[in-house]
């Protein structure tokens, strides 16, 4: 079984189980700007599986939007890209009419590749990208999408069958059951809005990023660090975060640098 392909079976097991530790003390609430963010699960996942990480950062008072995502198991990519933009802007929306000041948008894996595609569409103080991967330009599934577009031909694109997911760094491969092969075509399609290059290159300019990159992730993320960290429209409060894990353990492993990042950076009253 693949790192991807386990994470996909039991991110959520393996991180709820993980038993995370506390910050014996945390920033009162109020410090700093009112802080709102919108937390996105990986691949397989579900909010359950951020709960811990959503926990730590509601310590300094902030609110955080833990949602559940189209590309979580029981979502089964049923859901095209566009109603999930719709769903991240949604919450935005909320936090901000419930009093943020300063917006963030975080998230792991394939999470954290959707949050670098939002934080091009919308304008947000800060972004975290945990372990991000999973872009379309990624996969091998030129099969699975020819397979797709033809359903969509005989006006069936909008009907429940399988179609396969693979993996990024092995030419494993993994049933998606109940997926829409119209929703399936936004996701996978190689050229399409989540190739990996594409989503980077349309960062907003003047948005702060940590990026967190494990030093036992992935083989692709792990040779991609430089071009990614490179990319990255300039900006002085950029971080590079490399914690001594695996692709798995990166939220529990970036937590208190995601804390301390977004009260330095992002709430702070000189980030503006």
């Amino acid at each position: 079984m693949t790192p991807v392909d386990l994470g996909r079976r039991a991110l959520g097991a393996v991180l709820l189980a993980a038993g995370w530790p506390r910050a014996a003390t945390s920033q009162p609430a109020g410090a700093g700007a009112r802080v709102g963010i919108v937390l996105m699960h990986g691949i397989g996942g579900s909010a359950a599986a951020m709960a811990s990480l959503a926990d730590r950062l509601r310590q300094p008072g902030w609110s955080v939007a833990n949602l559940d995502m189209p590309w979580s198991q029981a979502g089964a990519f049923a859901q095209p890209v566009e109603a999930a933009e719709r769903q991240v802007l949604a919450a935005l929306d909320k936090l901000r009419r419930e009093g943020a000041e300063r917006l963030v948008l975080a998230g792991f894996s394939l999470g954290g590749l959707f949050a670098a595609h939002m934080a091009g569409r919308a304008r947000v103080d800060g972004l975290v990208a945990i372990a991000p991967n999973g872009g379309s330009d990624m996969k091998k599934l030129d099969d699975q999408l020819a397979r797709a577009r033809e359903l969509i031909a005989q006006g069936r694109g909008n009907e429940r069958t399988t179609l396969d997911d693979a993996d990024v760094v092995s030419p494993a491969r993994w049933p998606i059951q109940g997926t829409v092969p119209a929703a399936y075509v936004t996701w996978y399609d190689p050229q399409g809005t989540m190739n990996w290059g594409g989503i980077w290159s349309r960062l907003r300019p003047g948005t702060p990023v940590l990026l967190v990159v494990p030093t036992r992730d992935l083989a692709n993320l792990r040779e991609r660090k430089q071009q990614l960290w490179q990319g990255l429209p300039p900006h002085p409060g950029n971080r590079l975060y490399e914690p001594r894990t695996d692709h798995l353990g990166a939220p529990r492993a970036s937590a208190e640098e995601a804390v301390e990042w977004i009260r330095d950076v992002v709430a702070a009253p000189a980030a503006r």
